[in-house]
């Protein structure tokens, strides 16, 4: 009785809470046990998870050049405050606040975008989003006037917050348990790339040709883009029929092997302008997916995800915001070129977080599962957590209290590479942590993240200026690395308690992820 009564608040009635899945057979006679695909495929070839390797690559691959384009519109701001500051007369406050602005705009996108994507496919919701941007950066490369500067900005982060659940939702639509890490760290590389090397170019540009040509390219990107998606990029939404359509009992039988899985419903590939379709309708209500993430507020997982992302990239905001005006400033009067030159660091700090966030860690829960007797549980990344989370606070701290002292640059730029090194690690591993645990609401948790990200990123550079003016350039770093530290502290209680969470929380996890339809 008290069995059944369990199994019945589990997620879809299974032995197991949401996340905890069978991802090696314990049953079979290799000795190091064959890797399960989870989700389970579909023999569908229109399913994204069954695409071949070069059809993921070509999607993945520009959602991913996406993403590198619009934070470079959102991060080399920076490397342009001289220019700006003579040619539009903006303030240093104006530089700051207009950030600020920017992160709002973001908060707003989120919650009028993604229920879109959620209800009618990702495709539509990336081209009008794109659209949007293209627009934004033509003006930002013609502004004349901090008013410019503000609405430009406004735009530019209204229409980049598809950057983060969006872009999730595909990752989940095309990428099997096992894979999601390695694609969350090329992901979270890409934003700290775009925050690091293209810096470089377009402040190399913007010295020798002035930040308007710099702003112009990326305006011509973008564009080019945009007509990439229109023409080649794929909906990634899949709508499994066969599970609403095919008997109880056949299906029963499937699973038992008595009917070979390869003749359910065989499937032909679809022509290439149905792959194109600019919507993929199901039944969801927009309304009750628009408040369902409301209910997904007090999942722990959800919470320590949007908590440790958000202060993260809060401190990547405020440093990058700060590098540009501190090290123009005596005694480093750096001009744009070499502000360009300080984001190497990085970028080398990104590319060994994710690779450590990523394939390291990817590698690491598969052994974990084997030492479990095959069964994954998501909590299982955390083990890898602590050393991302001590980079980033002794980077924070290093990169505070070095250039507040107006030490050789180099040292600050140590402080940089952690940071970035704790960035793409923490990332990669908390977002993995939600979608493995809670993958039926995928589009709900990161809607919850997107929404405290913001909170922290728009009041990040909102204070920081009374901050740095109230405690120093270094008192305040320091205070945002113990601040970091603990935040990260919080993977202590969920590792011990977060598989007990989630047998707690399956009903309502269940209920949420039936609410929509």
């Amino acid at each position: 009785m008290g069995s059944d009564s369990r199994r019945k608040s589990l997620d879809d009635g299974s032995n197991y809470p949401p996340g905890t899945v069978e991802l090696i057979h314990r049953r079979n006679s290799c000795k190091d046990g064959e890797l399960i695909l989870i989700p389970t495929p579909s023999s569908d070839p229109n399913d994204p998870l069954n695409w071949p390797k070069w059809r993921k690559a070509w999607n993945f691959g520009l959602l991913v050049a996406m993403t590198l384009v619009i934070f470079t519109g959102l991060s080399t701001q920076a490397v342009f405050t001289v220019q700006l500051r003579n040619d539009i007369h903006a303030t240093n406050e104006d530089l700051i606040n207009s950030r600020a602005v920017e992160h709002a705009g973001e908060a707003l996108g989120c919650l009028v975008f993604i229920p879109f994507a959620t209800k009618y496919g990702r495709r539509s919701v990336y081209l009008v989003s794109i659209a949007v941007y293209v627009g934004a950066a033509w003006w930002f490369a013609n502004m004349h006037t901090a008013r410019d500067l503000y609405l430009s900005n406004a735009l530019k982060g209204f229409s980049a917050a598809i950057n983060e659940t969006a872009v999730q939702m595909s990752i989940r639509d095309m990428f099997f348990l096992h894979r999601r890490g390695s694609a969350n760290a090329l992901y979270h590389f890409t934003i700290s790339t775009a925050f690091s090397v293209i810096p470089i170019a377009a402040g190399t540009q913007a010295l020798q040709s002035g930040w308007r040509a710099s702003a112009t390219t990326q305006a011509g990107i973008i564009t080019v883009l945009f007509f990439l998606f229109i023409f080649t990029f794929e909906e990634t939404k899949y709508v499994r029929e066969t599970e609403k359509t095919i008997s109880d009992e056949y299906e029963k039988e499937s699973i038992k092997g008595l009917i070979p899985d390869h003749h359910v419903l065989p499937q032909k590939p679809f022509p290439y302008y149905f792959r194109l379709q600019l919507f993929t309708p199901t039944d969801e209500s927009l309304w009750k997916i628009l408040i369902s993430p409301i209910h997904s507020w007090f999942l722990p997982h959800i919470m320590f995800t949007a908590l440790v992302f958000g202060t993260s990239l809060m401190w990547i905001s405020v440093s990058a915001s700060l590098t540009g005006i501190v090290f123009s400033a005596p005694p480093y009067n750096f001009n744009p070129q070499q502000l360009g030159y300080l984001f190497v660091s990085v970028f080398v700090g990104s590319l060994f977080g994710g690779l450590y966030g990523g394939a390291l860690v990817d590698w690491a829960v598969v052994w974990f599962t084997r030492r479990n007797g095959g069964l994954y549980e998501p909590e299982m990344r955390l083990y890898l957590l602590p050393l991302p989370a001590l980079s980033m606070s002794a980077g924070l701290a290093v990169f505070g209290v070095t250039a507040d002292r107006g030490l050789h640059w180099i040292y600050p730029s140590i402080g940089s590479a952690a940071m970035a090194f704790g960035f793409s690690g923490m990332a990669s591993i908390s977002f993995a942590l939600l979608v493995d645990a809670y993958p039926e609401i995928v589009s709900h948790g990161f809607m919850v993240v997107a929404f405290v990200r913001n909170v922290f990123t728009i009041t990040g550079p909102a204070v920081t200026n009374p901050w740095r003016k109230g405690m120093g350039l270094g008192g305040m770093f320091i205070c945002a690395a113990f601040v970091s530290l603990a935040v990260n502290l919080l993977a202590v209680p969920l590792l011990i308690w977060g598989k007990r969470i989630r047998i707690a929380t399956a009903s309502r996890y269940h209920r949420l992820s039936q609410q929509t339809k």
